[in-house]
């Protein structure tokens, strides 16, 4: 009788564990997703944010907020100038996320909602970058945006 609380209590702790480190269990599907983001791109465009949410802290640095979604960006596109100091401020509101730009090194910490992280690096090489989810197969699942250094 022993034994069974014992792995009874150790069933729970493990079902516990998981579900505390996965979101597998409320993660929309594809397609809530992309109505989450476009929902989220509703807002911006109302509040003029889309494509350009960005603060300009002084005459070189921009800062954008970016939010991960399961599985989206809020924000599609960042248009910077070449030489420009970059700031983005990352929050996830749903799910374990990142945002990462290979080409420039740039990659905040992997953060669950409630945790806000930032990453600053300097945009040195004209073109146009992806940046993605580096999670599991999120950029696989479209959580990818582009960065255009200009």
């Amino acid at each position: 009788m022993k034994n069974i609380l014992i792995l009874g209590a150790l069933v729970i702790i493990g079902a516990g564990v998981w579900y505390l480190f996965t979101n597998e269990a409320t993660a929309p599907t594809i397609e809530e997703g992309i109505q989450q983001q476009e929902g989220a791109e509703g807002i911006q465009e109302e509040q003029g944010l889309l494509g350009d949410s960005v603060e300009t802290t002084d005459a070189e640095a921009k800062v954008f907020t970016v939010a991960g979604v399961n599985f989206a960006f809020d924000v599609n596109e960042i248009r910077v100038q070449e030489g420009d100091t970059v700031t983005i401020q990352f929050e996830s509101t749903d799910g374990f996320h990142d945002w990462v730009v290979d080409e420039f090194d740039a990659a905040t910490e992997k953060v669950r909602p409630g945790t806000p992280t930032s990453i600053t690096f300097v945009a040195d090489k004209a073109g146009t970058y992806e940046y993605y989810c580096s999670v599991g197969n999120h950029r696989a699942q479209g959580m990818v945006g582009t960065l255009i250094v200009e």
